[in-house]
């Protein structure tokens, strides 16, 4: 297995490391090729609502020394001008960064995604991906890409809320009839890839969208999960500290938190799902919780660790 060079300019080996740098998304997408998110629908601009929530999670994330970077924001005509004309006819979407990229040790991986309206969002992140792999220390993968309206099923498609990496061993949900979530294509492109990892699947069932709705892992030996959301737990997980959550809590987004470090942790929460039992089981074994509302982020299917696509982390 590559040993990480914690020097680099992309750096992660878990899920829990000391977050030195990350990408927040932003405010900025379409629901389809004519109505924007910053447009003005009875009164509610769902752009400005966004951007208030990315404000507090910067915030957060700012005061405990984390460089935090922007997408750049992305138009229709720039998607359209890259793209080709109806390249948006199903929308894009900023808010969730994590999805397009994953960084193994000092690799930069871009997924292809299964989802037609989150194929272009990748242009918003590449001046900051190209800017990092100037490093003559990273090597910068991508699975291989197919036309933008519909992904063959004989296409890896990937999604980084899918992936859960924990050093040696990695994690990737696989669900059948997710027209958003990773492929078998897509887990086979990865074990191989990466094949000195334990590339792992973990079966999605009940609804269940993505991993990062199912397990999170706030440090090492402690994880939240839903039990009714997966299969079966992964095996070395069986002697762990489980903060076991109902399907109810993974649909409410109680899994999609942010370690920035083994004793904090950032969660998002709504009027509808304070997600505080979760809160306090975290409390009870050592761990800051931040709490911030982010409910206009999960109306539109993800959280806090989904708005965050960590660059550096600390290792060991």
């Amino acid at each position: 297995m590559k040993k990480a060079d914690p020097k680099a300019s992309v750096c992660i080996s878990n899920e829990y490391g000391r977050l030195r740098d990350a990408i927040v998304g932003i405010g900025s997408g379409a629901y389809n090729g004519k109505v924007s998110w910053s447009d003005d629908l009875n009164g509610i601009v769902a752009s400005d609502i966004l951007e208030k929530e990315n404000d507090s999670l910067v915030s957060i994330l700012e005061s405990a020394d984390v460089k935090v970077q922007r997408p750049r924001r992305l138009t229709k005509d720039d998607i359209e001008n890259m793209y080709g004309v109806g390249s948006t006819d199903k929308g894009y979407n900023q808010a969730f960064p994590r999805d397009n990229v994953a960084i193994v040790a000092n690799d930069l991986i871009e997924f292809e995604l299964n989802d037609d309206s989150r194929k272009t969002d990748i242009a918003g992140l590449y001046d900051i991906l190209q800017e990092r792999s100037k490093d003559s220390n990273i090597c910068w993968y991508s699975t291989p890409h197919c036309r933008l309206k519909g992904t063959p099923d004989n296409y890896p498609a990937l999604n980084g809320r899918d992936f859960v990496y924990l050093d040696d061993r990695m994690l990737f949900a696989l669900s059948e009839g997710n027209d958003i979530g990773t492929n078998s294509e897509g887990f086979r492109w990865m074990r191989n890839t990466f094949a000195f990892h334990d590339v792992m699947a973990v079966t999605l069932r009940n609804g269940l969208r993505y991993l990062g709705q199912a397990i999170s892992v706030p440090r090492p030996g402690l994880a939240i999960v839903c039990m009714d959301g997966i299969v079966a737990l992964p095996s070395f997980m069986k002697e762990w500290d489980i903060i076991e959550i109902s399907l109810d809590e993974a649909k409410a987004f109680a899994a999609d938190g942010l370690s920035i470090d083994e004793k904090e942790y950032v969660i998002g929460v709504s009027e509808e799902n304070d997600n505080s039992r979760i809160v306090a089981e975290l409390e009870k074994r050592g761990i800051k919780v931040h709490k911030i509302p982010f409910a206009a982020h999960m109306s539109l299917g993800g959280s806090v660790r989904s708005a965050v696509l960590p660059l550096r982390r600390d290792v060991e």
